[in-house]
């Protein structure tokens, strides 16, 4: 007996929205939840935080607008999605838990880089 191994089946639409609405609906759940809390006093470390979100940010809408286009399957490009949200989604992590000035602004920024992952583009991948 050979065992052939089955061809992966990609990921249906519904489990792209799925996934960017429960990733875009947690990030506000934790602002909602911990983005009120005060901020402890930070050192020096802290003042790199902005620039690491902001680097955060740019490798998401290089992940989205110059990576993710350029896959043409369907299962190749759910990792990629996946990355790319998450990178979108710590950007507005860590300006929840470790900024104090300017964290509505980046936690915006956050948001609209989750915005620009909304899979209506699934459609253009081959299964």
């Amino acid at each position: 007996m050979s065992h052939q191994s089955k061809p992966a089946v990609p990921a249906p639409a519904f489990i792209w929205w799925i996934l960017w609405a429960g990733v875009t609906a947690g990030l506000g759940m934790v602002y909602f939840t911990l983005g009120r809390s005060p901020v402890p006093d930070s050192s020096e470390s802290a003042d790199i935080v902005p620039y690491l979100i902001t680097g955060m940010l740019f490798a998401s809408c290089v992940v989205r607008w110059l990576v993710l286009p350029r896959i043409a399957l369907r299962q190749k490009a759910l990792p990629v999605f996946i990355l790319g949200m998450a990178l979108a989604e710590g950007c507005g992590l860590l300006a929840i838990l470790l900024l104090r000035e300017n964290r509505d602004s980046f936690l915006t920024l956050a948001f609209l880089g989750l915005a620009q992952y909304a899979p209506i583009f699934v459609s253009r991948f081959e299964a």
